[in-house]
């Protein structure tokens, strides 16, 4: 009975370990990916910025039309770069509730298996509890038909 007692505890924690590498390993994934991907935004922000800045710089003796456009452009380039991080944060923000709704379901699922081995482990007390009661009334009868016996020997003889 421990025995399988002792099993069950030690695949339940060898599960619990399973799924708590998963989760170390996927939000380790997910940081580094987000680290990757904001780098290289920074990056491209960085160089388009430059960019935008030394022609900034050669064209402000030009026409004032192109100097508008310029102008116009940096603007949408930062509205495309608010609207790419917002994306990347929407998409890390979902990876983080699948993360946690596959915590919660491991959780559930541990707590159910706890019942399931606290339920088998209480009707096997029962079934030994009810075979111990059944063999101490044998065992009484016996002993009382033994008594009888006996008494019937001795007054006999």
């Amino acid at each position: 009975m421990k025995h399988l007692e002792q099993r069950i505890s030690e695949k339940v924690e060898v599960e619990i370990k399973h799924r708590s590498d998963v989760e170390h390993k996927l939000l380790s994934l997910v940081e580094d990916k987000f680290n990757e991907l904001q780098m290289e935004l920074q990056r491209g922000i960085n160089n388009k910025e430059e960019a935008l800045n030394y022609i900034k710089d050669c064209l402000e003796n030009d026409i004032p039309k192109l100097k508008k456009a310029i102008k116009e452009e940096i603007v949408e380039k930062e509205k495309a770069n608010e609207a790419l991080m917002k994306g990347i944060e929407d998409e890390i923000r979902e990876a983080k509730e699948k993360v946690e709704v596959n915590k919660k379901a491991r959780e559930e699922t541990e707590e159910t298996m706890l019942e399931m081995l606290k339920d088998v482990i209480r009707k096997m007390k029962g079934e030994i509890e009810k075979e111990r009661k059944e063999r101490e009334a044998t065992e009484e009868t016996l002993l009382g038909l033994l008594e009888n016996t006996c008494a019937k020997l001795n007054h006999t003889s």
